[in-house]
């Protein structure tokens, strides 16, 4: 099952040390998400980070830098979508660059997973999926609904919002192809610590993570 990390939209303290210290532990990818950032701030944040760990970032905006960083990929928007030619060229010199570069888009409603669409992408999220006090599906998604989705869409899903460790066996009962992990990490007081809650819970149910 694919691991993924999605940032805080505003930073906290040490983030870059708790992001390298997760890449250290087994981190395949993170999505840095900073919706108010500049291109000169995102790429600071980038230069805090050691470069062997930059083809692990998927980054969200300011999508140039993918390949000044020669980062892992990009996400897609609807903001981004609908600025067809802009994003397309982004898109052609990526692809040119670097070959085969991850893309990947949102979903927030369980029919869009059936939408047709115009460009392939490695992964799309989904959710918000879990009930992060209770660790039930939302509203608005239904256990065969979901396994549905999972099996007949076609589409790499990513269970995200409301995921906590508890929820690893959930998503994968559900058939999803992957968790990502937000704010379980960055609202605690050590997201370090949390993050190998996390390890610990996919070693306790033996399922390996990429």
């Amino acid at each position: 099952m694919k691991l993924i990390v999605i940032t805080p939209s505003k930073d906290v303290d040490d983030e870059t040390t708790l992001v390298t210290k997760m890449f250290e532990s087994g981190l395949s990818t993170l999505h840095l998400r900073k919706p108010k950032h500049s291109t000169n701030q995102m790429a600071a944040y980038i230069r805090e980070i050691p470069a062997h760990f930059h083809n692990r970032i998927i980054i969200h905006s300011h999508h140039d830098l993918a390949y000044k960083f020669d980062l892992k990929g990009i996400h897609l928007s609807k903001i981004h979508l609908s600025k067809k030619w802009k994003y397309w060229f982004v898109r052609l010199r990526l692809k040119m660059r670097f070959g085969k570069t991850s893309k990947s888009r949102s979903y927030s409603r369980l029919q869009q997973v059936y939408n047709t669409e115009e460009h392939d992408y490695n992964y799309y999220f989904l959710g918000t999926m879990f009930n992060n006090m209770t660790g039930e599906l939302y509203s608005g998604f239904y256990e065969d609904g979901v396994i549905a989705a999972n099996k007949n869409s076609k589409k790499n899903l990513i269970a995200r919002g409301g995921t906590r460790p508890d929820t690893i066996q959930m998503a994968k009962k559900l058939g999803f192809y992957g968790i990502a992990f937000n704010s379980y990490l960055w609202d605690a007081e050590s997201p370090y610590d949390n993050f190998l809650k996390i390890l610990a819970e996919f070693k306790k149910i033996n399922l390996e993570f990429e």
